[in-house]
């Protein structure tokens, strides 16, 4: 009985290093791939500055020539381009050191449709989004507790047993399509969390900053999801406030690389 035990406990113990491994091996192969591209306006041909890249676990956005870089895992990978006033565009990720150029078809939105656009609630689409997305939102996966007998329920003197199978998929499961959809998803729900309190109406109706130099703004002081989602309007407007002041003291202008959202 207890040599079994120790065997089982020394075969866990060797599976979830030899696993661990092939992971480890796996991540430093797929992190050293980098595709660099630019986005340009499909009719001006312009570059389009603070335009959003997200590939499955990393977001950036493009510089004030409209150029990006960004890591991905595989070639055959999506790369999700979007931009204010733009259609959103997926496209491959192409090989490794390839540089592409991106172009966004603008989205004209009709006068009368701006109060629609309004009275976009987030919480309404968040919710309806969360609904269409059920399964993938809750997705949690096995835990490694799961594959043991009793999982975390285990009784003094209970027989000891693994199932394999359902340790592999523990061990693996942030490698999986499902997992990486789910982050896909909570990543785009909290940009749009950040868009919805701080974006072009709100920045322009404290700052009266217009065109580029708003845009240029919007990019380089963007807010992290944190730290929209513990303040209140009164804060954000103080943010803000204390965001113009820096940029107008550098004279309007980019300080540094654009800021990007991890």
């Amino acid at each position: 009985m207890i040599l079994s035990l120790l065997f089982l406990i020394k075969y866990y113990f060797l599976m979830k290093y030899f696993l661990l491994t092939i992971i480890l091996f796996s991540s430093f192969t797929a992190f050293g791939q980098k595709i660099s591209g630019m986005v340009i306006d499909k009719a001006t041909k312009e570059p389009i500055a603070g335009a959003t890249v997200n590939a499955e676990t990393t977001t950036v956005r493009t510089d004030k020539l409209g150029e990006f870089e960004i890591g991905t895992a595989h070639p055959a990978d999506s790369l999700k381009i979007s931009a204010l006033g733009y259609k959103t565009l997926f496209v491959t990720a192409g090989k490794t050191n390839e540089f592409i150029t991106v172009e966004l078809e603008s989205k004209i939105t009709p006068l009368r449709e701006v109060t629609i656009y309004g009275d976009k609630s987030f919480k309404k689409d968040s919710l309806a989004n969360r609904q269409d997305f059920a399964k993938q939102f809750n997705y949690k996966g096995p835990r490694v507790i799961d594959a043991f007998t009793g999982g975390g329920n285990y009784v003094p003197g209970q027989l000891i047993s693994i199932n394999v199978l359902l340790l592999v998929q523990a061990l693996t499961k942030k490698s999986t399509p499902e997992y990486k959809f789910n982050k896909v998803l909570i990543r785009d729900e909290h940009e749009q969390y950040v868009d919805e309190h701080f974006n072009r109406g709100v920045v322009s109706r404290v700052t009266t900053l217009q065109g580029d130099t708003l845009l240029t703004f919007l990019v380089q002081f963007r807010p992290t999801y944190e730290f929209v989602l513990k303040s209140t309007d009164y804060d954000m407007e103080v943010y803000i406030k204390d965001s113009y002041r820096k940029f107008k003291q550098q004279g309007f202008t980019v300080k540094g690389p654009f800021v990007k959202q991890d």
